[in-house]
This record gives C-alpha cells, sequence and structure tokens, in this order.
C-alpha cells in the first residue's frame, strides 16, 4: 500500500463564508469589533507603578529637599559646598513641582500627562546629576565622587526604563491620548 504524499495532495476547498454561528444561532458580541481590539485602557496594569513612583517621589523630594536646607545652617560649609547645596535644593524644588504636575494630570487621565511625565524624568534625571556632580566637586570627590557616579547610573537606567514605557505602552496610548471617532 502506497501512502500519499501530504505536499502534493490537492488543496481542500475554501469554506462558505458567511457570519459566525455559535450552535445554531449566529454569534453576537456585545462590543463591536474597534472596542474589542483597543487594547488596554485606564488606570490599572503598570499604570500603578507610575502612580506610586508619583506620590514616593513627592514625598522623598519633601524630606530630601528638607535634609539638604537644614545642612545649610551648618557653620561647617563653605562657600563652594554652600553654592551646591543651594543649587541642589533649588533642583529639588523645579523637580517638586514638575512632579505634582505629573500627578496632577495623571489623574485627571489628561492627554498631556505622558509629555510632562517624560519632561519630569528627562528634567530630573538633567538636574540631579548636575547638582550631585557640583556637591561631589565642593567635597572634592573621592567616595562621594564614586556614589554620585552610582546615582547617575541609576537614574540613567530607572529613569530611562520608565520612559520607555511610556513611550511604548499600549495602555498609556490609550489611557492618555484623546480617542478619534
Amino acid at each position: 500500500m502506497q501512502e500519499e504524499d501530504p505536499y502534493r495532495r490537492e488543496p481542500a476547498a475554501p469554506a462558505e463564508r458567511g457570519a459566525l454561528r455559535l450552535g445554531d444561532e449566529p454569534l453576537r458580541f456585545s462590543t463591536n469589533r474597534s472596542e474589542r481590539n483597543s487594547g488596554p485602557q485606564g488606570l490599572g496594569g503598570w499604570l500603578i507603578a507610575v502612580a506610586v513612583m508619583l506620590v514616593w517621589s513627592l514625598l522623598f523630594g519633601m524630606v530630601n529637599g528638607g535634609g539638604m536646607a537644614a545642612m545649610l545652617d551648618s557653620p561647617e560649609l563653605d562657600a563652594a559646598k554652600r553654592t551646591a547645596i543651594q543649587i541642589y535644593i533649588a533642583a529639588c524644588g523645579v523637580s517638586f513641582a514638575l512632579n505634582l504636575a505629573a500627578l496632577a494630570l495623571f489623574f485627571m487621565k489628561s492627554r498631556w500627562f505622558p509629555r510632562v511625565y517624560i519632561g519630569w524624568l528627562g528634567i530630573d534625571l538633567m538636574l540631579f546629576a548636575v547638582a550631585t556632580g557640583l556637591l561631589t566637586q565642593a567635597s572634592n570627590g573621592g567616595f562621594l565622587g564614586t556614589l554620585a557616579l552610582v546615582v547617575i547610573v541609576r537614574g540613567l537606567f530607572w529613569n530611562g526604563l520608565w520612559i520607555a514605557y511610556a513611550i511604548m505602552s499600549d495602555r498609556v496610548k490609550n489611557t492618555f491620548v484623546a480617542r478619534r471617532n
């Protein structure tokens, strides 16, 4: 008995096109096709982590800025260190304001949120890299220089991941971008 070669067999006839059926009845969906294919939306998924990060950053900024402001009263500070700390406090203030704006836009589900969020992450990284560098330079480097480098690399990695998420996420696009109907 000779077996039939499956690669030389005639293709099956195409199925008759018509409405999808479930048993004897046509299949009906409770939503239309665009609603089913829209993807995830709303303040869920990884956006919960974004909200936690925004709130945590506000709290950390208040504590960090307050601690640095308290250091200004120290009589041991020379002019270079005092200036570096003042720049660091100013960076904390700018970052705090952008963070607060991003948090408000987040909960309003504003289409401006992704832009402000990405801007906050980028500006935060640059401001703290400069401020940490100035503090290190005023303290004559050493261990503090290595610590500053670690802080900057951590910021690049952390902020870079969240910037990529904000740019590439379907949930961010579907939640914060105005829909065209």
